[in-house]
């Protein structure tokens, strides 16, 4: 399911003197998932500041084997418990947490002494919750932008909890959150944390305006279900959305495409004519689906960080109906459409529903991210 087209050349990232070292997330891919293009984002706005980066290099142990030997050789090395003695980790007393520690710590401290460019990390890996720790001893400046807080997923499987994620992104100077409510929740522990909502690079930019030229024409009713089913919580979100829609087909008429990789395995839920499962679709049938819906059905049972697809929705001139959870951090969105149960989610799908205004570059939050990294650089 691509929006966009391929990202430039020129946002390759190389070593120099004045360069900043940035811990990505995930690759550059502007075609890829939420996460990529929350990174593709940040990136971007750097960029556009006439700042360099440089990718932070970690080694990648590709087998069980190298991946235990190394945890025993981290687990052992006596650095390993000065560090977390030293700046009181709240991890784990198991060999996992040990070793996972250690090794990272390897890790950053040896990126760090032989990055020769600005003493600043950009630190979007946070559930690498070392990283801070070891900058902070190499003399580096740190802006943590946590894509989610960790330890709030149900799958948590990287993370030693709450207070042990706070302690961390309390170590940075600066943490930029993608959600409202974890910048609040930050705040409210001491954290010095602001809000920068996601925005849609340029590349993403330009194949969403075209969707919304083409919606000027198009007239529909059919409705619209898009996401990744191989993500668990999208999964379940999906599978609980598609029962409230059957309870409501017997009082309310429409038609509902469902989409997105790993979609076919909702087809046991939707034993009804109005509900077609088309599964994973090219670039150009995609189109044509946002191009003609009346809108985009989002619906999370649980979820963190914030919805890349819904900015992205609202910038084609698609409106979003959505369940309050999975309107966190839009609730204030033209456009955007909440409901508590079905009830109210019936009432949206009875209504027509304007085009709604593309959504404005949040520029004061672009402007304080890249004053903070001037002046931190």
């Amino acid at each position: 399911m691509n929006l966009s087209l391929p990202l430039p050349q020129s946002h390759s990232l190389e070593r120099t003197r004045s360069a900043i070292l940035i811990d990505m997330f995930y690759p550059l891919d502007v075609n890829g998932h939420g996460g990529s293009r929350r990174t593709v984002q940040v990136v971007e706005l750097l960029k556009k500041a006439n700042l360099e980066l440089a990718n932070l290099e970690r080694k990648i142990l590709q087998t069980k084997r190298d991946r235990y030997l190394t945890g025993i050789r981290s687990v052992i090395d006596p650095r390993t418990a000065r560090f977390i003695l030293q700046h009181k980790l709240k991890i784990r007393s198991s060999f996992q947490s040990w070793a996972f520690c250690g090794f990272q710590r390897q890790v950053y401290h040896h990126e760090l002494k032989h990055h020769s460019g600005s003493p600043l990390l950009l630190w979007e890996t946070t559930k690498n919750y070392v990283a801070p720790y070891v900058a902070k001893e190499a003399g580096y400046k740190v802006i943590a932008l946590p894509h989610n807080i960790e330890a709030l997923i149900q799958r948590n499987d990287c993370c030693e909890g709450l207070d042990a994620e706070i302690d961390a992104l309390q170590t940075a100077d600066a943490v930029f959150c993608i959600a409202r409510e974890e910048e609040w929740l930050l705040k409210a522990r001491g954290v010095n944390a602001f809000y920068l909502p996601y925005y849609p690079p340029d590349a993403v930019l330009e194949n969403l305006a075209k969707i919304r030229q083409s919606r000027a024409q198009s007239k529909t009713e059919r409705l619209l279900i898009l996401g990744t089913a191989n993500n668990t919580p999208t999964l379940v979100g999906m599978i609980e959305q598609l029962e409230w829609l059957k309870q409501i087909s017997s009082t309310v008429k429409f038609q509902v495409d469902i989409v997105g990789y790993g979609t076919e395995k909702l087809k046991p839920y939707c034993d009804r004519e109005n509900f077609t499962v088309h599964g994973s679709v090219d670039t150009e049938t995609l189109n044509q689906f946002l191009e003609s819906t009346k809108a985009v059905l989002v619906h999370q049972k649980s979820g963190v960080g914030a919805l890349t697809r819904i900015p992205e929705m609202l910038i084609a001139g698609i409106p979003v109906i959505a369940s309050s959870n999975a309107c966190r951090s839009a609730f204030e969105y033209a456009g955007v459409y909440c409901y508590e149960d079905e009830s109210e989610l019936a009432s949206w799908l009875d209504r027509s529903l304007p085009m709604p205004e593309s959504l404005p570059r949040p520029v004061a939050a672009e402007k304080r991210f890249i004053d903070w990294v001037l002046r931190l650089s």
